[in-house]
């Protein structure tokens, strides 16, 4: 068994398996989701094969919980300095928030892996509420753009806000899903079918929104700069929303169709990730820009002041002219 193999949905929980289950907040959690990494690894201590088979399915799980907290760690450096510089900036606050709901999660990831560390169901919890938080701020910051690029629409503002206030009800089905471990995939959710396809009618609407929004104006620069239109989308950073969307947009539809199964539920972290990472690449590369185009121009100023007469300097000048009227004569006569 591997990381990517064949997961079949009918036989991972037995049938009734909720009559026996611990229930916390009303919700039943089931035995596999309460075991840590180790934990799950020494049940199976009898059999070395499934032994070697859950290794090998966790550590590949930890090495991506890894490079994920570095990219959080990251992020979370670089938007809290732009937040700290910027305390006015929205966007900023907006990638420190999703940066840090990242960490939150790829730590308490983590920590599964350690001696007497959390259950799997910790981890799965800690991301259901994370991925709710990054699709709210990726909104806000996409909805923000827009509004901005479209003169300040009040329609795409308010539709953009509605859009985004099914988000956590992503979170209450993550969390009323049982988490499990599994040979194959290690920690992983048990979600219900339709929960790919509640994500895709929360996350499309707004996306398409989104979509046409900067269509519009991926078209109006072109109108207006012919060829030269995609540095100018470069500079006011409509590339790096679009990319944005696209992500969400390919993400989305994946785990919708499962393209690896149950195992397509780590498009949704795949997604998270990278959206943190073209927030902040966007944040970070346009405040130097709008400072450089909002800098005073020094050399014009002291130009300028330097035209502008005092009152002593105007009658010094009265008083001593400048320029004096010379009568220059053609043919200047000798004198003898």
């Amino acid at each position: 068994m591997t990381f990517w193999g064949h997961i079949d949905r009918h036989n991972l929980l037995e049938e009734g398996w909720e009559r026996n289950a611990t229930y916390q907040w009303g919700i039943p959690l089931h035995p596999l989701g309460e075991l840590n990494a180790l934990d799950y690894i020494m049940q199976a201590k009898d059999d070395l094969l499934e032994m070697r088979a859950r290794n090998a399915a966790l550590c590949l799980q930890s090495v991506t919980s890894v490079i994920n907290t570095c990219l959080f760690s990251r992020n979370f450096y670089l938007s809290a300095r732009m937040a700290y510089q910027h305390p006015r900036v929205l966007a900023g606050w907006c990638c420190l928030v999703q940066a840090a709901a990242g960490i939150a999660f790829t730590l308490c990831s983590l920590s599964v892996f350690a001696i007497h560390g959390p259950p799997c169901r910790y981890a799965l919890w800690f991301a259901g509420f994370g991925m709710a938080t990054s699709a709210i701020c990726v909104g806000t910051v996409l909805l923000q753009k827009a509004y901005l690029v479209h003169n300040r629409s009040k329609w795409l503002l308010a539709t953009g806000i509605i859009l985004l206030l099914p988000q956590p009800l992503l979170t209450y089905m993550i969390w009323s899903s049982p988490g499990i471990m599994a040979p194959v995939g290690g920690c992983i959710l048990y979600y219900p079918p339709y929960l790919p396809w509640v994500k895709l009618a929360m996350d499309l609407p707004i996306n398409i929104v989104f979509s046409v929004a900067f269509i519009m104006v991926v078209y109006r620069q072109y109108r207006r700069f012919g060829s030269s239109a995609w540095e100018h989308l470069m500079r006011n950073g409509i590339q790096t929303m679009c990319l944005v969307v696209f992500s969400n947009i390919f993400c989305t539809f994946a785990g919708a169709f499962e393209l690896f199964q149950m195992l397509s539920e780590f498009f949704f972290i795949f997604d998270w990730s990278i959206t943190s990472i073209l927030l902040v690449h966007h944040c970070t590369t346009m405040r130097p820009q709008t400072a450089e185009q909002h800098r005073p121009r020094t050399i014009n100023i002291l130009h300028d002041l330097l035209q502008i007469k005092t009152a002593v300097t105007a009658r010094i000048e009265a008083a001593f002219p400048r320029t004096t009227t010379l009568n220059v004569v053609a043919n200047p006569t000798p004198v003898s």
